[in-house]
């Protein structure tokens, strides 16, 4: 499966989760979330900043969240996509959709460095 189309599929399931009211979207909100202990995948732009890659670093490591990057697409293409404007994090509870999108991130063979099981 070709980047650009894996990103296209994961995009449109983010379409989906933004239209069911489940996604959260902006660095605030995902690390809000986050401090309730509800387990998230994390999805980053490839111009994500490195300082929320470090705040988002802690939780990854503690299990509380799966990172995924979207290469070759940035904070206004995504954003853009959404709905939003701009945005460089979006993040989606465990759950059906989190699970669609961690099997078309895998399914693409892709570097899993961020990936965390």
């Amino acid at each position: 499966m070709k980047a650009q189309s894996k990103n296209e599929s994961i995009m449109n399931i983010l379409g989906l989760s933004r239209r069911a009211g489940i996604l959260l979207i902006g660095q605030d909100h995902v690390l809000a979330a986050g401090k309730h202990k509800e387990k998230l995948i994390v999805v980053v732009t490839s111009d994500c900043s490195a300082t929320l890659l470090r705040s988002l670093k802690p939780r990854v490591e503690r299990g509380e969240a799966i990172l995924l990057t979207l290469e070759n697409t940035d904070r206004t293409t995504l954003g853009s996509y959404l709905g939003v404007g701009s945005t460089q994090i979006v993040a989606l509870p465990q759950g059906g959709l989190a699970k669609k999108v961690l099997a078309i991130y895998d399914r693409s063979g892709a570097d899993e460095q961020d990936q965390s099981l």
